[in-house]
């Protein structure tokens, strides 16, 4: 639980006192006194006005584009509400940027440095590599190789639900933070919940709180979450029902402009309309291929395989979602999949089944050319056309796709007029930094996994080729969100490839178009998605699950209409809960100005 206030930052100055004074000036007269006290207090008043900015900002301006409103957010969190602050910034306005600048002034007065942060775990990597890039703090994360527990590092970020299993816990409620962070923090509306009571457990003196929609069910839930932020603010719970809950079941909120007064201190609300960020528009072009003759028959017997071998004993679930994510990739993704298997490598096959993989592996072994590769190519020469200095991202989730592409670029984008460039899981940070700066320099074609769709801005290119896609809206986000984000002056483009009658043209049809996906906010995918989507791979897991249980290609259609169906509830609770956060902060101050 948080701990009592005192100062986050000391701002106090040393006066002389009157007997020194008058040492210094003797016998003179009470108007050279008076002078030296008038020169003593503007002195006082300087020095304090300088100790109330943002003293790390020269440290950072190379790294980040700071806006008027993360830098209004920062300093109220830090010199008006004495850190502790509730950032509940519409979705896409950089909160973590706001809470980011905080971190980094603490750090910079070598006042405090024990930090925590608390995220879904599909976050936790990004904000790691955003403190890293962005703020130069270095942050442990739970999900690095050499992770050893929560008692060794000053400054950690964790899936919250890994942090909250016993052993961590332990070791987390054991320590004394300087401040707690929470991303997402909506998930704490809740007092009833192991989670909830894990945060409360934890002691922290500073606590910096994160989320576009603080209210969800009622109002209630800011009550809760406050709670954690400022204990007592509100009083009891029973006492804040009082004030603040209608009669009857209406809904709503009654004495909001005294609840709105009350959020004031502690609370930070910008609206998009509050700024003056111009975000540019998307252009998304989706575009689906006959697979030639090879390409069906190897993506059948893919399929036949997976529908036959899988089960979700002993993680057999998540080895057939991959081989089935592969078949609509490239043959060459399949392949070294299955030659592995073959040869013993992470999964013993024998008599029939080893007879089904070496006919697989033949069948892909055919195939020469594919599809995606010949539309690939189409796409790329257009965009070199149209635009002076061709940049272009491809994205794949394979490293044998990715290989495969690039042969194919260099072998029929225009030859060396066509500069390419690679990046994967095996490089290491600096060593993907530098291919990025040599496709921000050259142009031409980075082809890359999933390891940059996450912690990196690439706003000099304003073009994606979704390769293959991956199955969890999130995901593909992620994926645009390098290029479509604050700092992006062009119009974005994205193309998506799929092969007919496929699963991919299944997601593709049913699923992302019934949402809208490549028109939804990062956040606002992250609402639609929040009650299903408790880790990174249960939606696609649920994708997967569809193909398995349809015995025709009808009930396949069946099955994918009826999740998209439920995709489309998600997405209306998440539109009221929405509407009633805009409800309740009616007349709410945001930034320098009054709603």
């Amino acid at each position: 639980m948080a701990t009592d206030d005192e100062p986050l930052v000391d701002t106090t100055v040393k006066l002389e006192d009157s007997s020194s004074i008058l040492d210094k000036v003797g016998n003179s007269g009470g108007e050279e006194l008076s002078s030296h006290l008038l020169n003593i207090e503007a002195n006082r008043l300087s020095i304090a006005q300088s100790q109330q900015e943002l003293q790390s900002l020269q440290e950072i301006t190379d790294q980040v584009q700071l806006l008027e409103h993360q830098l209004d957010a920062a300093h109220r969190a830090l010199f008006q509400m004495n850190g502790k602050a509730l950032f509940a910034d519409e979705v896409g306005l950089g909160k973590t940027i706001e809470v980011g600048m905080v971190l980094k002034e603490m750090v910079f007065r070598e006042a405090h440095d024990t930090f925590l942060i608390l995220t879904p775990a599909q976050l936790a990597t990004q904000w790691q590599s955003e403190m890293d890039e962005k703020f130069g703090l270095d942050f442990a994360c739970n999900y690095d190789d050499d992770f050893e527990g929560f008692d060794l590092a000053n400054k950690i970020v964790a899936s919250i639900d890994t942090a909250k299993q016993d052993s961590y816990a332990k070791e987390i409620h054991q320590r004394s933070w300087d401040a707690l962070i929470i991303d997402e923090a909506h998930y704490l509306r809740n007092q009833d919940t192991n989670r909830y009571e894990f945060v409360d457990d934890i002691e922290y003196r500073y606590a910096f709180f994160a989320t576009a929609t603080p209210i969800q069910n009622d109002v209630t839930d800011i009550y809760n979450i406050i709670n954690l932020i400022r204990p007592g603010l509100f009083g009891t719970k029973t006492e804040f029902e009082r004030r603040y809950l209608p009669n009857g079941d209406s809904g709503g909120v009654q004495g909001a402009s005294d609840l709105n007064r009350q959020l004031q201190s502690v609370m930070i609300r910008h609206k998009r309309g509050d700024t003056e960020i111009d975000f540019t528009d998307r252009d998304v072009k989706t575009r689906s291929f006959e697979p030639s003759h090879k390409e069906r028959s190897l993506y059948d017997a893919v399929t036949d395989y997976v529908k036959t071998h899988y089960s979700k004993r002993a993680g057999q679930h998540l080895v057939m979602l991959m081989l089935q994510k592969e078949v609509v990739s490239s043959p060459w993704a399949v392949l070294s999949t299955v030659e592995k298997w073959l040869d013993g490598d992470g999964r013993n096959v024998t008599g029939r089944e080893r007879n089904k993989l070496l006919s697989i592996a033949k069948q892909a072994r055919q195939i020469e050319q594919t599809t995606k590769q010949e539309k690939l190519l189409e796409i790329i020469r257009s965009v070199n056309r149209r635009m002076d200095t061709g940049r272009t991202i491809v994205f794949t989730q394979f490293r044998a796709t990715q290989s495969a592409i690039v042969d194919a670029l260099h072998a029929g984008a225009g030859g060396d007029d066509v500069p390419v460039h690679s990046v994967s899981g095996s490089l290491s940070s600096g060593q993907k930094d530098e291919q990025i700066q040599h496709f921000k320099k050259r142009g031409g074609v980075l082809v890359t996994t999933d390891s940059i769709s996450e912690g990196r801005n690439i706003q000099f290119c304003n073009v994606i080729i979704n390769y293959d896609l991956p199955w969890n809206p999130m995901s593909v986000e992620q994926r645009i969100g390098r290029i479509d984000r604050i700092g992006q002056d062009r119009d974005v483009y994205v193309y998506n490839l799929a092969l007919e009658g496929t699963i991919e043209d299944y997601v593709l049809e049913k699923l992302y178009g019934k949402i809208d996906v490549f028109h939804q906010t990062v956040g606002g995918l992250k609402e639609i998605l929040s009650e299903r989507e408790q880790s990174s791979g249960q939606f696609e897991q649920e994708v997967l699950q569809q193909l398995i249980d349809a015995g025709s290609e009808q009930e396949l259609e069946n099955n994918f209409e009826d999740m998209a169906v439920d995709l489309k509830e998600d997405e209306q609770t998440a539109k009221k809960a929405q509407q009633f956060n805009e409800q309740v902060f009616d007349g709410f101050e945001t930034g320098n100005n009054k709603a």
